[in-house]
């Protein structure tokens, strides 16, 4: 990158963003250090000394560290549009029955999109994040690579982001390992050189039942039932349940243990099971996004099938899958190959290639059974 360029670098207040800042300041760049206040836990029925993200102590640990590296600092003003296209969209998910991810569209609709938009007007030509994650760039475009440090890797939660983004996005600690990070902070005398890291989801204080209850209402009760009707207890919502859970459905007395099935919102039922009513021979995605530049050529030709690693959870490992997109849709057939995963619906699956290195594409598990769709599905790719 042109050093001339300005970067705004989004400073959270932890170790990951401010030794980020303290990288692109020492290697030349032009940094604005910019922390986003997205959500305030004295409006929101909680306490700001105790909060894991935006909390007063987090602002003054960046405003700290920018000082101590000699860069400008600036808080911007984001709860409006973290309130409708996260926490309402969170809220409104579960209460449909879904298991949706907040960091997801954190970052692709708050991070990166509206911190960009604010970024551009203060001159700047990039963004940076402490996001464990890498970007190469070859003939064909930008690549999105998995962070080097595997335990930390963040890239499942970037699947969002088009090839105009990358090209001007930096994660300066992406070829890092959380060690290496700390021990430049340390050096740096970064006052945020140990502290902790925040939790997945970081406005939530508390369970996140709860606070589905607290922002948006509680589900009516409803039964928790078998599969062939079996009527084994009832539930308080079913926005305390997601798809593939053991613990907590208040049954016992069984030879083996249960797991949720299926959400349905319209009857306010919980269906149950054993855990080999799970297993699927695939599922459908919903919204796909193509980051790598090979597939997003490929899929605007049509025809696109490929083997890839799917991952279904931030901590999920992947388990091999075929793809097969649809030609001119947003929709993928996803089949899996050598085992299967518990698939919930509403929650994203992002797809690597076989080295389980780089970022294809992704999408969110749609609620529809393959075998409903799997027919229409196929006559629309002949």
């Amino acid at each position: 990158m042109d050093l001339s360029g300005r970067v705004v670098v989004a400073m959270s207040g932890g170790v990951d963003s401010s030794v980020s800042a303290y990288l692109l300041a020492q290697q030349g760049y032009d940094c604005v250090g910019v922390s986003m206040q997205v959500w305030d836990y004295r409006k929101n029925g909680g306490c700001s000394s105790k909060a894991t993200c935006c909390s007063p102590d987090d602002f003054t640990d960046a405003r700290q560290v920018a000082a101590t590296i000699g860069i400008p600092y600036y808080v911007f003003d984001f709860e409006e549009s973290f309130r409708k296209e996260v926490i309402d969209t969170f809220v409104q998910k579960y209460q449909s029955g879904l298991t949706p991810n907040p960091c997801i569209d954190c970052n692709n609709k708050v991070k990166f999109r509206d911190l960009r938009e604010r970024a551009f007007r203060l001159g700047c030509t990039h963004v940076a994040t402490g996001h464990f994650a890498r970007v190469r760039e070859s003939e064909s475009g930008y690549h999105l690579l998995r962070g080097l440090d595997s335990e930390k890797d963040q890239s499942y939660f970037l699947y969002g982001m088009p090839q105009s983004e990358l090209k001007r996005t930096l994660f300066p600690v992406g070829e890092m390992t959380k060690t290496e990070v700390r021990e430049i902070a340390n050096r740096a005398g970064l006052v945020t050189a140990q502290k902790p890291e925040s939790q997945d989801i970081c406005f939530i204080q508390g369970n996140v039942q709860d606070f589905i209850a607290r922002q948006g209402g509680s589900c009516p009760p409803g039964r928790i039932r078998t599969q062939t009707g079996e009527i084994l207890g009832s539930h308080d919502g079913i926005h305390r349940f997601t798809v593939g859970q053991r613990k907590g459905l208040g049954i016992g007395g069984r030879a083996h243990p249960l797991y949720v099935l299926e959400l349905d919102a319209k009857d306010n039922c919980v269906y149950v099971g054993e855990k080999n009513e799970l297993e699927r021979e695939g599922f459908l995605v919903d919204n796909v996004h193509w980051v790598s530049p090979l597939m997003e050529q490929k899929s605007s030709e049509g025809g696109l099938t490929f083997e890839a690693i799917a991952q279904m959870r931030h901590r999920h490992r992947g388990v091999p899958v075929r793809v097969t997109a649809q030609d001119g849709a947003q929709q993928a057939k996803v089949e899996f190959l050598q085992e299967w995963s518990t698939v919930s619906p509403g929650q994203a699956a992002v797809f690597y290639d076989l080295k389980n290195e780089e970022l294809l594409g992704g999408g969110r598990v749609s609620p529809i059974e393959i075998g409903e769709e799997l027919q229409n599905f196929q006559s629309a790719n002949v």
